[in-house]
């Protein structure tokens, strides 16, 4: 397996674990289920579950602390989707599992319980005596994750560079004065478009 689809395959566990793979934009979803501006530096605000007598000012996919955001990232930087993906392998490592290559076994989720309290210690209990996964549910949620393949990633990276995607063929129009395109340098260009905006992480 490769490092991308492997980190894929951590963060799906992060996204079930955390609750927040269930809305539209993890990314920008705080405790609670609360939506915030992700393009924006961690707001630090407080909220109240409505099913619990927990508060937290945890925001993004890993459910990011205040001071640990500001840590692992040197600052309160913007809570982009890159820098959410950076921050949560930063910590991952930090306690001792790189997501590019770790499998996920019991043993690894423990090294990480102290820093995600729905991630089962060796007990299978939580760090912090909050609610928790269980490894056989996360282990399932690990093996079955489908990275996507690299025509959906670079669909993906289109339409972040050009929203709405390319215009149709039928949709171009050529002037009779201009001459025609080879197809053969058609696709070479666009291939090589598409490399670089993967190349960037966009």
């Amino acid at each position: 397996m490769n490092p991308e689809d492997n980190a894929a395959r951590w963060k799906a566990v992060i996204l079930h674990a955390e609750g927040t793979g269930k809305y539209k934009n993890p990314h920008g979803t705080a405790f609670s289920g609360a939506q915030f501006d992700n393009s924006k530096p961690h707001p630090g605000t407080v909220y109240g579950s409505k099913t619990s007598k927990y508060r937290s000012a945890a925001h993004g996919f890993a459910q990011f602390m205040p001071e640990t955001w500001a840590r692992i990232m040197g600052g309160n930087v913007p809570m982009t989707e890159k820098n959410q993906n950076i921050a949560f392998a930063r910590l991952a490592a930090a306690r001792g599992v790189d997501i590019n290559t770790a499998p996920l076994t019991q043993a690894n989720l423990a090294k990480l319980s102290p820093e995600w309290a729905s991630l089962p210690t060796l007990g299978g209990e939580s760090y912090y005596g909050q609610p928790v996964k269980s490894y056989k549910e996360l282990l399932s949620v690990f093996n079955n994750f489908k990275p996507p393949t690299f025509t959906e990633r670079a669909t993906a990276a289109l339409n972040k560079w050009h929203p709405g995607g390319l215009p149709e063929p039928r949709d171009v129009q050529i002037k009779k004065t201009e001459n025609k395109p080879n197809p053969l340098s058609i696709i070479q260009e666009t291939a090589g478009t598409v490399l670089k905006i993967l190349g960037r992480g966009y």
